[in-house]
C-alpha cells in the first residue's frame, strides 16, 4: 500500500528533572476515553473500513512510533491489531490506540530514549463517577500497572506537560514479566515460548516498525471479550503468517493456564476452608468468600453461587480445600469453559490448515 512521506526526523530534546526518577511529576485531568467500538466496528462485528484521512493519521503515527524508538537497542514491538494490517499489507480498520510491548528490565533505557523524542511516562486511572481520565506523570521507578492505574507513553511540550497536537499519543504499555529464570510469562504467570517475546521487524513508511509473533498475537486476542476479537482472529489466519505450530503453542499455553487457575484456587481456598466450622452457614461461608478481595470482585450477582457452593459443602460432610474446588468447577462449570476454549482453538488450527492449503494451491497455479 502506498503511504505518505512524512519528515518527523526533528528531535524535541526534553530536560528530566532529578526528582522525576522517583515521584510524580505533574497530574493533569483528561476527558472521557471515546467509545471505540460503536462508532469503528459495525453490526456484524467486523472493523468498519478505514477512511482516507483515518489511514493519514494512522500513517503518520506509525511514522512517528517508528522515530520515537529509532536507533535504541530496547526489546520492543507492536501488541494489538495493529500487527494484523501491517501484515496484511492494509489497514483492516480504524487503529485508534497504540500498543507496545517492552522489557521490564529495559524501563530506565525506555525513558531516556522516550525523553529523548519528546515523550514521558505516565499512570492513568478513571473517575468511576464522571469517567473522566487522569494522568499523572512518573519516573521509570514507579512506572507499572496497578488496580487503579494502567502504564501510557504520552507525549509532552518543552514545559514537559501534556500536549495532543501529536498522531502517536497515549500509547499503552504492556511490560514483558519474566520469572526468576529469565522466563517469559504471560497471564497467570504461565511461561509463554521465548519467540514470543522478540520482534518482527518490518519496514513501513520509511521506519522499522517491530511486530509481535503471530502466535502471540493470537494468545492475547483470545483473551479478549469483544466482539470484534472474533474477526480479527480470522483475518489473522487471512494473512498466511499464522503457523499450525502457532496455534498449538498458544494451546499449550491455555492448558498451563487450565492448571494454574486449579492451583490458583487451591491457595485461595486453604484459609476459607480452615474458617468453616461445625454450624457455619452455606450464608457464612459464601460471606467467607466474599471477605477475600479477589473473589469479592466477582460482585454479588454472584453471591448466590456461592451460597450454593456452601450448601454443598454442608451437605457433603467434607470442607477440605479438594472437595470445594470440586464442587466450584461444577458449579461455575470452569471444565465446560476450558472445552470451549480447546474447541475455539481446534477450529483455528483447521482454519490455519485450510490456509495454508490454498496458499501451496496459489503457488502451484502461478508456477503453470
Amino acid at each position: 500500500m502506498a503511504h505518505e512521506k512524512i519528515d518527523l526526523t526533528k528531535k524535541e530534546p526534553v530536560t528530566v528533572e532529578p526528582e522525576e526518577g522517583e515521584a510524580q511529576v505533574w497530574v493533569q485531568a483528561q476527558p472521557p476515553w471515546e467509545d471505540f467500538a460503536s462508532v469503528n466496528v459495525d453490526e456484524d462485528a467486523k472493523r468498519k473500513e478505514a477512511t482516507p484521512e483515518q489511514a493519514k493519521e494512522m500513517d503518520k503515527r506509525m511514522a512517528e512510533l517508528g522515530v520515537a524508538f529509532a536507533g535504541s537497542k530496547l526489546n520492543w514491538h507492536l501488541d494489538g491489531a495493529l500487527n494484523i494490517s501491517l501484515l496484511a499489507g492494509k489497514y483492516i480498520g480504524y487503529h485508534k490506540d497504540v500498543d507496545v510491548s517492552v522489557e521490564q528490565g529495559e524501563l530506565a533505557q525506555l525513558e531516556a530514549q522516550l525523553f529523548d523524542h519528546g515523550y514521558g511516562l505516565f499512570l492513568s486511572s478513571t473517575n468511576e463517577e464522571t469517567g473522566e481520565r487522569q494522568l499523572r506523570r512518573v519516573g521509570f521507578k514507579v512506572f507499572q500497572d496497578s488496580e487503579k492505574e494502567h502504564m501510557l507513553i504520552a507525549a509532552i511540550d518543552e514545559r514537559r506537560k501534556l500536549r495532543e497536537d501529536k498522531a502517536l499519543n497515549f500509547v499503552d504499555v504492556h511490560v514483558l514479566a519474566r520469572n526468576e529464570a529469565g522466563l517469559a510469562l504471560g497471564c497467570l504467570d504461565v511461561v509463554i515460548p521465548e519467540k514470543w517475546t522478540k520482534p518482527y521487524p518490518v519496514e513501513f513508511n520509511g521506519q522499522q516498525i517491530n511486530l509481535s509473533h503471530p502466535g502471540k498475537v493470537l494468545y492475547y486476542k483470545l483473551h479478549q471479550d469483544r466482539n470484534y476479537d472474533v474477526t480479527d482472529v480470522e483475518r489473522l489466519i487471512k494473512t498466511g503468517n499464522l503457523m499450525v505450530e502457532d496455534v498449538d503453542d498458544v494451546g499449550e499455553v491455555y492448558e498451563k493456564e487450565f492448571k494454574a487457575n486449579l492451583a490458583r484456587a487451591r491457595k485461595r481456598f486453604a484459609p476459607i476452608s480452615a474458617e468453616i466450622k461445625s454450624g457455619t452457614t452455606a450464608e457464612q461461608i459464601a460471606q467467607l468468600f466474599f471477605n477475600d478481595e479477589e473473589f469479592s470482585r466477582a460482585g454479588e450477582a454472584t453471591r448466590p453461587a456461592f451460597v450454593e457452593l456452601g450448601k454443598q459443602l454442608i451437605a457433603s460432610g467434607d470442607t477440605s480445600v479438594e472437595n470445594m474446588i470440586k464442587i466450584a468447577v461444577g458449579i461455575f462449570k470452569a471444565e465446560e469453559q476450558n472445552d470451549q476454549i480447546r474447541e475455539k482453538i481446534a477450529k483455528i488450527r483447521k482454519d490455519v490448515e485450510v490456509q495454508a492449503e490454498l496458499k501451496n494451491v496459489r503457488e502451484q497455479m502461478s508456477k503453470s
